[in-house]
């Protein structure tokens, strides 16, 4: 069975008894690549927000240079980035059972969306914190802090890249949906349920010598 790439499309499958999905449906959600990913940038905005927000305000003030900018924006880009990773993740296993061509165009619409805004915002936070963590005098901090301000730095990095694979995986999945709308493919469409390509009918051979068939006469005459 082949995998599909677009956003929910885990419809192919029988649905169990009372509307739930069947059971094939969920293992395929669950071995798609981008659950996987997005899986792992819920994990790494919670390291993010929860480093910042624990070690990120000792000594009275922002740990990145002073600046409480930074670290609101760290907190503020982590804990969006969380509940939208928990959101879209709850999205794609009920869209099992919600088969809605509409709704589903529009899921995989705002996902693509949001995940360029989102690889874009975390690349932003990124920067910013690594500039003022290099201008920042922490030559006196404790290692726990300074542990904690270069593993929020690093996350943001990886959140970065994780952010960007789930747009590239979105704009997949936004094609996928475009070309079945166009008609290229039965099975390439939102929601598709298609039970595969039709028979064309069969093309008449002009080119073959047209043959007289034998008539009844010289079907009856005997051999010598």
């Amino acid at each position: 069975m082949a995998e599909s790439t677009g956003f929910g499309s885990g419809g192919s499958g029988g649905r169990g008894g009372g509307g739930m999905p069947a059971t094939e449906d969920i293992v395929g959600v669950l071995k798609k690549p981008q659950t996987w990913i997005r899986a792992a940038s819920l994990l790494f905005s919670i390291i993010v927000f929860a480093a910042i927000a624990d070690k990120g305000a000792d000594f009275g003030g922002c740990v990145f240079n002073g600046r409480g900018s930074a670290c609101d924006l760290g907190i503020a880009v982590g804990v969006i980035a969380f509940l939208a990773s928990l959101f879209f993740l709850v999205v794609e296993f009920a869209l099992l059972i919600i088969h809605h061509d509409d709704l589903k165009r529009f899921v995989i619409i705002g996902d693509f969306g949001f995940s360029c805004l989102w690889a874009f915002m975390w690349f932003v936070t990124f920067c910013f914190l690594t500039n003022e963590w290099r201008e920042t005098h922490h030559s006196g901090f404790p290692t726990s802090i300074k542990n904690a301000a270069q593993g929020a730095i690093a996350f943001c990095f990886f959140s970065t890249i994780a952010w960007v694979a789930l747009a590239v995986f979105g704009f997949l999945a936004f094609r996928q949906g475009a070309q079945g709308d166009g008609g290229s493919s039965p099975h390439s469409g939102l929601g598709s349920g298609g039970s595969g390509s039709t028979s064309a009918p069969l093309a008449r051979d002009d080119s073959a010598p047209y043959k007289e068939p034998p008539s009844a006469g010289d079907a009856e005459k005997p051999v010598y």
